[in-house]
């Protein structure tokens, strides 16, 4: 039965990231190709993250309080599948503005929702997440390298292939067994309470600094390898690159969080972050690929992290809330004060310096809450001496 439900969990998995695979790597291009400013991109960027700091708790209450997770993540694919065919309604910033916000006030809540949800059912059958996951890795990386082969000439087409993924993703979903709610003893444990542990607040400012990093590295590295005068080709083999390096991670990834804990996971990853926004600084082609490589860890030792500790430290009757106050701080938050950011700071003294001012500034930060961190166990640890 086990090896039934593991089957469909990878199904689900892989679909949303084939989904993202579809059209994110190429969004950026498309609006170079169609003259939009950085600044405008910034702005463009920033719009998602921002609606998701607002929509994100209703979808996540909706989820925990009518334990649907089910329906209601079916429910915000279908409705991504129709929001993303906005963008070919018409041009322009203005036009791309109000497809934008159509189209993120669903798929900004997919990731939380489904993480929540196969997280759950993953634990209920003592199925291994990082193994589940291993697919959406693979599933990314194989659609962004084949994508990006066919769309010198029609870039327009990201938006069509991108409803088929979601829809597609929406019917796998319906196809999972039901997760059980949580007992009624459980519920009334949590309170009003999210979360059982205050090194949370360590996690989530982490993962905004983080955020704040990879936005800025992910939103223009299009721009540079276009301004570099590579095509969407390279950007979607920097993007098959970058998601094949993550398997490895995931092969320990359960290991590693063990071992030394979600929290120094983070700061490392900051720090990897930082060194890879270095090697991109440098426009040398070779070095912005093996730039790609360092993606296994800073983003996905990051977001496997933050996935588990969250899915082991939220209250049962709070999963899909507990996975949503990470997206509204990190691919919310985070992503508004990256893609802002970025934009300025591009405008003003180009992308390559952009990255090498923001890579000093994350690892500065990045040392000030290892100290502050070792600060709080060690004061931990007294208290319960």
């Amino acid at each position: 039965m086990n090896s039934h439900i593991k089957l469909r969990l990878l199904a689900v998995n892989t679909l949303y990231w084939v989904s993202m695979a579809l059209y994110t790597p190429f969004i950026i291009g498309y609006y170079t190709q169609k003259g939009i400013s950085a600044m405008q991109i910034g702005v463009l960027a920033a719009i998602g993250p921002l609606v998701s700091i607002f929509i994100q708790p209703f979808w996540a209450y909706l989820s925990d309080k009518t334990h649907k997770r089910r329906l209601v993540l079916a429910l915000v694919a279908f409705g991504s599948a129709a929001g993303i065919l906005t963008y070919l309604c018409s041009e322009g910033f203005a036009a791309y503005v109000l497809a934008t916000l159509l189209l993120t006030a669903f798929n900004t809540s997919l990731l939380p929702l489904c993480d929540a949800l196969v997280t759950h059912i993953a634990a209920q059958n003592q199925v291994d997440f990082s193994r589940i996951r291993i697919g959406g890795t693979v599933g990314y990386a194989v659609t962004a390298l084949l994508v990006g082969r066919f769309l010198e000439g029609t870039p327009g087409l990201i938006f069509l292939l991108g409803c088929a993924g979601f829809t597609a993703f929406g019917l796998s979903v319906l196809f999972l067994p039901k997760d059980e709610p949580a007992p009624a003893a459980r519920e009334r444990l949590s309170g009003g309470k999210v979360f059982r542990t205050r090194q949370i607040y360590f996690v989530l400012l982490i993962a905004f600094l983080l955020q704040v990093g990879l936005s800025v590295l992910g939103v223009y590295y299009p721009v540079l390898a276009l301004d570099l005068g590579y095509g969407q080709s390279i950007v979607g083999l920097s993007s098959c690159i970058s998601a094949l390096s993550e398997v490895p991670i995931l092969l320990f990834a359960d290991r590693l969080v063990r071992r030394f804990g979600a929290v120094p996971l983070l700061i490392f990853s900051a720090l990897m972050m930082a060194l890879r926004m270095a090697l991109c600084s440098t426009g040398w082609l070779p070095l912005m690929l093996i730039s790609q490589l360092l993606q296994s860890v800073s983003y996905m030792t990051s977001y496997y992290s933050c996935v588990r500790f969250i899915s082991e430290n939220a209250y049962p009757d709070k999963i899909s809330q507990g996975q949503s106050r990470l997206a509204i701080v990190q691919a919310g938050a985070g992503t508004v004060v990256g893609n802002l950011l970025g934009g300025w700071l591009t405008d003003h003294m180009g992308v390559p310096a952009a990255y090498r001012l923001v890579a000093a500034v994350v690892s500065l930060l990045a040392g000030l809450i290892a100290l502050a961190y070792r600060r709080f166990l060690r004061k931990s640890n007294e208290n319960v001496a």
